[in-house]
């Protein structure tokens, strides 16, 4: 079985109804940890969203797998993803006390120092926890040598229980199990303080009031008490004010983060109240568009429009918990490429009250397996009002003057196999194999260098002065003073969402050819730019030799 049909049949233990914090804190029973704790669709949504790293060091068919998985999310995991801390049952199970065979230490174990031995091999502790010495070694690292400080443990994170173990109220500190692990994890205080003479004694209690603050969980533990109630939510729902907080990408220079910039200006236009809330595509994206800037703030309104796809709409909730989404009424402005939506993220529709579709692709895709309102909802497109004179932008990317130029724009985070550029090269030298009046300029930001298409299309343009590729990432604002220098923009993909490009052309007044499939259509039938008609008076009949040779 392939691991994306075991992912099906995981994701199957999702419950289709409720609402995300029911589904998703849901068990799946097959990747239960026995003896330890649960496996929980929290844990599964974290690990579908890395395929790259925790896929491919975690097998979860395999019992190692899963258990090093699950330690990973209690050290690392816990870190990066809020949301894990919505499982209560699973922390409960964590803090309760493990299953192990009866000695002087075993009270004192708990399922999750259990995970963390049974995960750790390095450790040299052998992961049953049978006889006492593995015990008080396991109790040792756990608490004296950072095992504790690793997953960031407060002290409202310890069990009492397992305080009054280490520290009971009517037992003297020197015999207390505390001390005991202690001296065991230190050779070097048993070095030094002989506690078997009044000296010693004298001095490791006096260690202990100076250094043991600092060197030890003392603080914590003596802290510790028990708790009858969680701490209430930040802020009463009742309070949000009636507006929309816009979730995306706000400063990040791709197409997506366009779409969450271009919500707001609509919201603007129509006199909505709104605030932007910035959530990170990445390090590797650049975050230096701050059109919107101005627009950044918390979430204190009643409804979120998330302009994310789907699974990182999952990682928003992952990563963030559920405090901005509970409560409000939670829209999904997720794009989409093709005609059917992916089996794997149906459970993401427990995310949303209801999804906009930004085309008639995406909402004919989503509409068929959402039980939820889907509403088609066209997305807003912006060019600048004053645009640089297109001979001097020519001039910066040597774009002969009087050539007819055809241009076409794409990002290498995005498919390249999708926005199909080869095809444009390829009907372009088919068009005109021997026409110097024509010139084609491919832009793209972050082209994947290892990419067999993008080799081809630079092979193809050292050897033809005709073409130019623009490889840099522009600011919105150049990109669309590169078009409006040429004549004619081209997409020949594959498939698309949407087509901002396309769109911001008609705008720009240039010719169009596009591939009469995907979100595009829904204007491009309708703006008849985007099917020039064959004029030998004009430009059109250039680009009309372009479109018979890429038909």
């Amino acid at each position: 079985m392939s691991t994306k049909e075991k992912l099906l049949s995981w994701l199957a233990h999702i419950p289709v109804s409720g609402d995300a914090g029911y589904r998703y804190t849901r068990r799946i029973p097959e990747l239960r940890v026995e003896d330890i704790c649960d496996f929980y669709g929290i844990h599964l949504a974290i690990w579908q969203l890395r395929p790259l790293d925790l896929q491919v060091e975690f097998d979860l068919e395999t019992v190692s797998g899963r258990t090093r998985f699950l330690a990973w999310c209690l050290v690392a995991g816990r870190k990066e993803y809020r949301s894990l801390q919505l499982l209560d049952e699973w922390w409960i199970q964590l803090n309760s006390p493990a299953v192990i065979p009866k000695t002087r230490y075993s009270n004192g174990i708990s399922n999750l120092i259990k995970l963390l031995i049974k995960a750790r091999p390095d450790l040299g502790v052998p992961a049953e926890l049978a006889t006492e010495r593995d015990q008080l070694t396991a109790l040792a690292w756990f608490w004296m040598s950072g095992g504790y400080k690793e997953i960031g443990m407060d002290y409202q994170e310890i069990p009492y229980w397992q305080k009054k173990f280490l520290l009971p109220e009517q037992e003297s500190f020197l015999s207390s199990n505390y001390f005991n692990i202690l001296m065991a994890a230190r050779a070097d205080l048993r070095k030094v303080f002989d506690i078997q003479k009044p000296e010693g004694k004298k001095g490791i209690e006096n260690w202990l009031l100076t250094n043991g603050p600092i060197e030890t969980p003392l603080v914590e533990l003596i802290k510790t008490a028990p708790a009858a109630w969680k701490a209430p939510p930040s802020k009463p729902i009742n309070e949000l004010k009636k507006g929309v907080n816009l979730i995306g990408y706000a400063f990040g220079e791709l197409g997506i983060g366009e779409d969450v910039r271009m919500a707001a200006h609509a919201l603007y236009a129509a006199g909505i109240p709104f605030v932007v809330v910035d959530f990170s595509p990445g390090s590797e994206i650049s975050q230096q568009d701050r059109s919107i800037e101005k627009w950044i703030g918390d979430p204190i309104y009643s409804v979120n429009i998330v302009c994310l796809t789907a699974l990182e709409h999952l990682r928003y909730f992952l990563d963030q918990g559920s405090d901005t989404l509970v409560g409000r009424y939670n829209i999904g402005y997720w794009p989409w490429e093709l005609s059917d939506w992916p089996k794997s993220w149906g459970h993401c529709l427990a995310l949303v009250d209801e999804v906009w579709a930004s085309s008639g692709l995406i909402y004919e895709a989503i509409r068929k397996v959402a039980d939820l309102p889907v509403h088609l909802m066209p997305m807003c497109v912006q060019i600048p009002e004053a645009i640089v004179d297109r001979r001097i932008i020519r001039n910066i990317y040597d774009i002969p003057h009087e050539s007819y130029t055809f241009v076409f724009s794409f990002d290498g985070k995005s498919s390249i196999r999708r926005k199909n550029p080869l095809a444009i090269v390829s009907s372009f030298l088919l068009a005109f194999p021997n026409n110097e009046d024509v010139s084609l300029v491919i832009k793209c930001m972050r082209p994947d260098a290892e990419s067999p298409e993008w080799a081809r299309i630079l092979e193809i343009s050292s050897h033809d002065s005709r073409i130019r590729i623009v490889d840099a990432l522009l600011s919105k604002e150049k990109v669309l003073e590169l078009y409006k220098s040429c004549d004619c923009f081209v997409s020949l993909h594959r498939a698309e969402g949407f087509g901002r490009g396309i769109a911001e052309a008609i705008l720009l007044g240039l010719d169009v050819i596009a591939t009469d499939h995907g979100g595009n259509t829904d204007f491009c039938r309708v703006n008849r730019p985007c099917f020039p008609r064959h004029s030998p008076s004009s430009g059109n009949s250039v680009s009309h030799t372009l479109l018979e040779t890429a038909a």
